[in-house]
């Protein structure tokens, strides 16, 4: 038994040095059989400081022979087999999923700065935390806008945890309510700098309890999704309104917008960042109700493919533009349901309405080219539909005014204000600056909340 025992032993160190070795050794072959440079060697061509190795690491992860057909493989086991669903989602109750690091953030205490070295030696903390930095940031781009008599919104937006924090563990099963997202102390920390700020924390969770008291099931955030439902959407965008009425805005000449049901077959995009194959056929698509925000003289507020940033998306459609006052700077949760986004993600449901369809053909591409036959058959559409129907439409519908707004996936933090600082004619006329966010940029600290100027004036 006791040799037996050593050749168990035995055979699992091999196996396990041959994991260690192999892989790289693997990886060498495959690199010098395709006559690229070999990249065990880079660590050897920079000095061993902190951000290089950092780099090295990185690089050596994103350039893996089994990146692409080993890990998803991998992960398909460790899912069918334990449920593990990776490093980018958390799988919650009743078939809800959540974005890991969102999870992360709202669990970790709010991290200490530390200045970029390029000693060999860790540099110290500054004293200065991420949130410090986001203040900072937020202040400051206040007071840029004042100069120019424009005032600024801010809207930072709970991820779905915040809201659902009894659908990710029962240990808040009929206490969701008590959940404090630590961005509720960086909404006191503004608000305190003198700079307003939209409580979407306290207006989801008066909204879930007037739903338990009434027995609705409305739903604000997609279960296998990060974003929120057109509803929720809706919810954000009357809370927006309501604030800038109260800021003294009203628009010069309201406009009556109209609204129709459009529905979309929806897939969330966890299911993507899993990249576990075919595990979207395993989960059903989710059929999505939208509430489409159409323009009195033009109809759905669509961006043409050739539009550019932060006008008002109809004006080249009428004799006389409508002049928006506001303008919108956000990320995905101003995207959804209102731009243009991977086919990937669902499909509209089939629709005979005339006008629909041509609302489709204007938002589908394929290869910068219209495609208007996937769009007519509805089967296969290069670019998600139904436009018009997210945030930015929702809050023009509030306003009864049109509303300006640039928009890019992840980069509400630095990259919107980097694209208006390039185009004056953006600010031309407006009088207010509403700044959306996912709540998790707050996690990035300074080195994703960098100073941005403003355009210079036309």
């Amino acid at each position: 038994m006791a040799f037996g025992s050593r050749i168990s032993q035995v055979t699992l160190v091999l196996g396990f040095l041959a994991v260690i070795f192999g892989v790289p050794a693997w990886q060498v072959v495959v690199e010098m059989g395709q006559q690229r440079p070999v990249q065990a060697t880079d660590v050897f061509r920079d000095a061993p400081t902190v951000k290089n190795l950092r780099n090295f690491e990185q690089t050596l992860e994103d350039n893996w022979w089994g990146q692409d057909s080993i890990r998803p493989l991998m992960q398909e086991g460790l899912f069918l087999s334990l449920r593990d669903t990776g490093a980018k989602a958390l799988k919650g109750r009743d078939g809800w999923m959540f974005y890991k690091p969102g999870v992360q953030y709202l669990i970790e205490q709010d991290r200490t700065e530390v200045e970029p070295s390029d000693s060999i030696w860790a540099a110290p903390p500054t004293g200065q935390t991420h949130r410090d930095s986001v203040v900072r940031a937020i202040v400051a781009y206040r007071d840029q806008l004042r100069q120019r008599n424009i005032e600024l919104l801010v809207v930072p937006v709970p991820s779905k945890a915040s809201v659902y924090p009894d659908m990710l563990t029962r240990r808040f099963a009929g206490h969701s309510g008590e959940f404090r997202s630590p961005t509720e102390d960086l909404i006191e920390e503004l608000r305190q700098q003198g700079v307003p700020v939209v409580q979407l924390f306290e207006v989801f969770r008066r909204a879930r309890q007037t739903d338990s008291v009434s027995g609705s099931c409305e739903s604000y955030y997609l279960a296998d999704d990060t974003h929120w439902t057109p509803q929720g959407a809706a919810v954000a965008a009357r809370a927006v309104a309501e604030s800038l009425h109260r800021l003294g805005w009203n628009s010069q000449a309201p406009l009556s917008y109209t609204t129709e049901e459009v529905r979309v077959w929806r897939r969330g995009d966890l299911l993507d960042m899993i990249s576990i194959p075919a595990l979207s056929e395993r989960c059903p698509a989710e059929e999505v109700h939208c509430e489409r925000v159409l323009d009195p003289l033009v109809g759905p507020m669509v961006p043409q493919p050739d539009a550019r940033d932060g006008r008002f998306k109809n004006d080249h459609l009428i004799d006389t533009p409508m002049e928006s006052s506001v303008l919108l700077l956000g990320d995905s949760f101003s995207r959804i349901y209102q731009c243009a986004e991977p086919a990937s993600l669902g499909e509209v449901v089939k629709s005979e309405s005339a006008e629909e369809l041509d609302t489709a053909e204007r938002l589908t591409e394929t290869d910068g080219e219209t495609d208007a036959t996937n769009v007519l058959t509805a089967e296969r559409t290069k670019r998600m539909l139904p436009g018009s129907a997210g945030f930015p439409s929702l809050l023009a519908y509030e306003l009864k005014s049109p509303v300006d707004y640039v928009v890019s996936d992840g980069g509400a933090a630095t990259d919107v204000r980097q694209r208006l600082s390039v185009d004056g004619e953006i600010l031309e006329n407006k009088s207010v600056v509403i700044w959306e966010f996912a709540e998790r940029d707050a996690s990035y600290g300074k080195d994703g909340w960098k100073d941005v100027p403003l355009p210079p004036e036309m």
